[in-house]
């Protein structure tokens, strides 16, 4: 029995989805229903965190308030002691004793205590609650001496304090703050100050805490049967929402588990109505927080959601397989057509004259009128087919352009390479010996040397870079190069030779194009370099000695080349010492550029020259365009290099 493609089609997508979606929906359920209980459990434990986070949050605000009064008491004695302090220190006798009895009147209306003691620590100024503080045997809270603080020895300029217990007259103990501070060879002054009492100011705490985390409950919303509860030490509910009855069935021994600070979580799971619990201690004010929740609240929203998602998985799979079979059946015929044209693509011989132009015959009859996929697919099958037969008629013409075209750059190039002489192609002197070097960035560039002997015997040295590159820089440096050499077989010097190329140069130059110039006439048995530059790089010579650094010739003669008629150009000349060679080179050098859009620049040209003193000029320019390469990396060639080194012979 054989199966069509759209019943195969239709029964391995429908198998597929039926193997793949049983087990899904199976292991979703039980996936679902854990993660369910999971996001309920953690929804109740986040829940009692945070009452146990805004008791704690609601404690240290209530502390910081209690602490902050005690530090503005602590300021206020501070201030008062130093302002007698310096009082004390510019007065004298009985007009100092009079001001202090002045400030007492004061301080009593503010319910501050001030006495004064000499530097023997007799009474000076005294005061009934002063007086009880410094009894003999009165301790502070940290067990210190309160009549060992009148010694000026221990006190500092900021004062001294210390809090301690008095009889206030009905037999109970009021907490004092007493501020001692030292007056320079006169004595001690005692400030007091009574604060609130500690039990009283816990006690308000704690109803204000109570107050504070029943509203917060108020506000919460809880399941159904969850309860949270604030239990005091001695079992009394402080503050709660819900149903308490959870908090009397816990053990005495788990409570006191709890109170050694065990955070207990669980569940009563067995039991006839199973909870989730948390118990944590507040140990600051010694406190359970009790939270339960009926297992049942919590799984409950989870089994229900499971069910609902696995009922919609069944619906959505048997709406699958039925989709699945109509687009099987709109999908294969066409599929079969689009089959058959590409195979008549692949049988296409593109060499032959039939090879161009079977585009029609190929998306004759294609459903391209189609809306959907399938019709879409037909209609960017016929593009293509069509893109590629105009893509092939074009690419045969363009091939033969681009043939004809490399061909032409071939033979420019070799024109230009003839215009120049060979790289060692310098003329053979006694005492003289030179070589070139020119690597082009396109076909032809417009980079040029040139090396002669001059009618005077001289040998002329010659370097330029067009403003452009390839064909019309080619022409450009051709014409330079040509005028170079009848300039110089005139006899005339460079700086005349220069002031006639640019003249020449720039009587028809509709482009404006220039050309940076280097003309040199070098004499092997002087060591005399006469030479014009027009804004050429500036060339490096090189001793054979280690203790004679790189120079350059960094004079030129005039501007660029070609550019303006009318320019004069001055005269330079140079020594070449015996073992020195001089190196010419063009931008293309000192501008080559690596990955990060660096120059090599000319310091790296003087430190490659530095390793190359006694090499040969063939091995100078090999080793400068071995660095450059190196340093230019995986960076493409953005201009021509040219090179050119001569060397006078050693003595």
């Amino acid at each position: 029995m054989t199966f069509s493609l759209r019943s195969k089609l239709f029964l391995l997508v429908g198998s597929a989805i039926t193997i793949a979606a049983v087990p899904i929906i199976f292991f979703s359920h039980e996936s679902l229903l854990k993660s369910g209980m999971q996001r309920e459990r953690e929804s109740f434990v986040n829940t009692v965190m945070l009452v146990e986070d805004s008791l704690s949050v609601r404690y240290l605000n209530l502390l910081t308030s209690e602490v902050e009064s005690v530090l503005e008491s602590k300021r206020d004695l501070r201030r008062y002691a130093s302002m007698m302090r310096d009082m004390l220190l510019q007065d004298h006798g009985e007009q100092a004793e009079s001001r202090l009895r002045q400030w007492k009147t004061v301080l009593d209306g503010e319910g501050i205590h001030l006495a004064f003691y000499d530097r023997q620590t007799h009474s000076v100024l005294s005061d009934g609650l002063t007086d009880m503080v410094l009894e003999e045997g009165r301790q502070d809270f940290k067990g210190q001496s309160m009549r060992s603080m009148l010694d000026m020895r221990r006190s500092t300029s900021e004062g001294q304090f210390a809090v301690v217990r008095v009889p206030d007259g009905s037999g109970e103990e009021i907490p004092v703050l007493v501020c001692f501070m030292s007056v320079r060879d006169r004595g001690t002054l005692v400030l007091a100050d009574t604060v609130a009492d500690a039990e009283e100011s816990m006690a308000m705490m704690e109803k204000r805490m109570v107050l504070g985390i029943q509203e917060r409950l108020d506000g919460m919303e809880m399941s159904r049967g969850a309860s949270i509860s604030v239990v005091a030490a001695d079992g009394r509910v402080l503050a709660g929402k819900g149903v308490h009855d959870f908090f009397t069935s816990i053990p005495e021994n788990v409570l006191q588990r709890v109170r050694s600070g065990e955070t207990l979580e669980g569940d009563t799971a067995g039991e006839a109505d199973p909870v989730l619990y948390r118990l944590a201690y507040f140990k600051a004010m010694d406190w359970i927080v009790a939270a339960s929740i009926p297992l049942s609240a919590i799984t409950g929203p989870a089994e229900a959601l499971a069910r609902h998602l696995s009922l919609v998985a069944v619906l959505v799979l048997a709406a699958s397989l039925l989709i699945m079979l109509v687009v099987a059946m709109r999908i294969i015929a066409p599929l079969r057509l689009l089959t058959e044209r590409a195979r008549e693509i692949a049988r296409e011989d593109f060499n032959s004259d039939r090879g161009v132009g079977f585009a029609d015959d190929i998306v004759d009859d294609l459903p391209v009128d189609r809306t959907d996929e399938v019709g879409q697919l037909a209609g960017a099958f016929a593009h293509m087919v069509k893109a590629l037969d105009e893509n092939i008629r074009r690419l045969v013409d363009t091939l033969a352009v681009r043939q004809r075209m490399q061909g032409e750059l071939n033979a420019a190039r070799d024109i230009q390479m003839g215009i120049l002489p060979p790289p060692d192609g310098a003329p053979k002197s006694l005492g003289y010996a030179a070589a070139a070097f020119l690597e082009p960035a396109k076909e032809v560039g417009g980079d040029l040397y040139d090396f002669f002997t001059a009618p005077d015997g001289r040998q002329a040295v010659v370097i330029g870079d067009v403003s452009d590159k390839g064909v019309s820089a080619a022409l450009f440096m051709s014409m330079t190069v040509t005028l170079v050499r009848y300039a110089l077989a005139e006899g005339l010097s460079c700086s005349e030779a220069m002031l006639r190329i640019n003249e020449r140069l720039a009587e028809n130059n509709p482009t404006c194009m220039f050309v940076t110039l280097f003309i040199g006439l070098f004499d092997p048995a002087t060591g005399r370099l006469d030479y014009a530059s027009g804004a050429h790089c500036p060339p490096f010579i090189v001793s054979p000695d280690a203790d004679v650094p790189v120079r350059m010739l960094t004079e030129t003669s005039g501007p660029l080349v070609g550019a303006m008629q009318g320019m004069d150009y001055e005269a330079r000349h140079a020594c070449i010492a015996p073992g020195e060679y001089c190196l010419l080179y063009t931008d293309g050098v000192s501008e080559a550029m690596n990955e990060k859009q660096e120059l090599f620049g000319e310091q790296r040209i003087a430190a490659t020259l530095e390793k190359l003193r006694g090499a040969s000029p063939d091995e100078v320019l090999h080793g400068v365009m071995s660095a450059v390469k190196a340093y230019r990396g995986t960076a493409p060639q953005s201009d021509d290099i040219t090179m050119l080194c001569f060397r006078r012979a050693g003595e």
